[in-house]
């Protein structure tokens, strides 16, 4: 399918606004004088105001103010489709709770529902170390809650799986405590529940899985964990970026101003020095558990390059005896864009390959890094 090239679509809408404001009676110099006006909010004020406010930054990185879906009663999941869950909270740092679901493996549903209110959370918790299902904890990308639904549908693979699942929303998201996120804070949020997993799990295998800018929250997280000697079993990124001033740059949001010659000074010269500078393809040679990459070649929000890229830094970066890091990708043709690719019918055997080999640490010659 053809499509006019962006810098086209800019022109046309200059002119479409011109003729609009030449039909409701404006003389050619008030349309220039707007047109001037407007030229210098865009491509001035507006890059100011992301550069020197970092307020406006992590709100536009995180956006947590962009709540769907709505009205969710987070202490019912059963109404958001899920069964085998419960809902509760961890405190991750001073004066911050963030709110968690914890979803059952298929096999311990039916048991789960014959527990009273006042055992099951003692149950969930044992739940947690009595068995061979693994953990997996999922943390989401940007925009709503853990209630969406492209994430509630992944669940329910992995509940399938009969895996366990903990996902949770970082502070400033959902019910969790309304402070503006940080890059900090929500890995100190990820932190925080993995070491509330970590706790209960004894010995069950953790598998850290995160989506789009959850990926870059997993990949720090995970390196810090392996900095410290006690990683999970494994890392899961799905829909991820390199880092965060390649995909700002490449965001379709940045469209209007990524030509501009100082784009890089004004939009990611200062997400380092804001605690918003993301940088997964630096943080990623320091984890050596096997990482499974997964993107879909039709993404626009997080281009396919941009993940490319990051797996060209884990072959680059990683220790030589690192755990081997595998690169799935899946067709356009699919249309699985950014958020759909728990629906491919591969995923769940992809994802149970890869959760089974790192498990049992079972890697053959053809399991080694690759690209499939």
């Amino acid at each position: 399918m053809y499509t006019l090239p962006r810098n086209y679509v800019r022109r046309i809408l200059g002119v479409c606004i011109g003729l609009g404001a030449w039909f409701y009676g404006m003389s050619f110099k008030q349309i220039v004088i707007l047109g001037i006006i407007g030229l210098i909010f865009l491509f001035v004020i507006v890059p100011s105001i992301f550069r020197w406010s970092t307020l406006v930054q992590r709100q536009m990185v995180f956006l947590p103010w962009v709540h769907w879906p709505k009205h969710v009663d987070f202490d019912k999941p059963e109404n958001e489709g899920l069964s085998g869950a419960r809902n509760f909270y961890i405190s991750t740092d001073l004066k911050v709770e963030v709110g968690v679901w914890h979803i059952l493996p298929q096999d311990l549903i039916e048991e789960s529902e014959k527990k009273s209110e006042n055992e099951k959370k003692d149950w969930f918790e044992t739940s947690l170390s009595n068995g061979p299902a693994p953990i997996v904890l999922y943390l989401h990308g940007n925009t709503g809650s853990r209630a969406r639904e492209h994430r509630i549908e992944l669940y329910k693979v992995l509940q399938k799986l009969n895996y366990h699942v903990i996902c949770f929303d970082y502070r400033g998201y959902a019910d969790s405590s309304p402070i503006t996120p940080s890059k900090t804070g929500v890995v100190q949020d990820a932190l925080k529940v993995y070491e509330y997993a970590k706790s209960l799990a004894k010995e069950t295998p953790i598998i850290v899985y995160g989506h789009s800018l959850g990926t870059a929250v997993s990949t720090e997280a995970v390196a810090q964990l392996c900095e410290q000697g006690d990683p999970p079993k494994a890392l899961i990124l799905e829909s991820p970026f390199n880092n965060i001033h390649d995909e700002i740059k490449n965001h379709p949001m940045s469209f209007l101003w990524r030509k501009m010659p100082w784009f890089k000074w004004f939009f990611t010269g200062t997400l380092t020095k804001n605690d918003v500078g993301f940088i997964s393809d630096q943080r990623i040679g320091q984890i050596y558990v096997p990482i499974l990459i997964m993107h879909a070649k039709d993404d626009l929000v997080v281009p396919y390059m941009l993940g490319e890229r990051l797996y060209q830094a884990a072959l680059a970066k990683r220790p030589l005896d690192a755990k081997p890091v595998n690169f799935v990708s899946f067709e356009s043709e699919l249309g699985l864009a950014h958020i759909f690719i728990y629906s491919a019918a591969e995923t769940p055997s992809i994802i149970e390959h890869f959760v089974t080999k790192s498990i049992d640490d079972n890697w053959s010659d053809d399991d080694q890094t690759k690209k499939i």
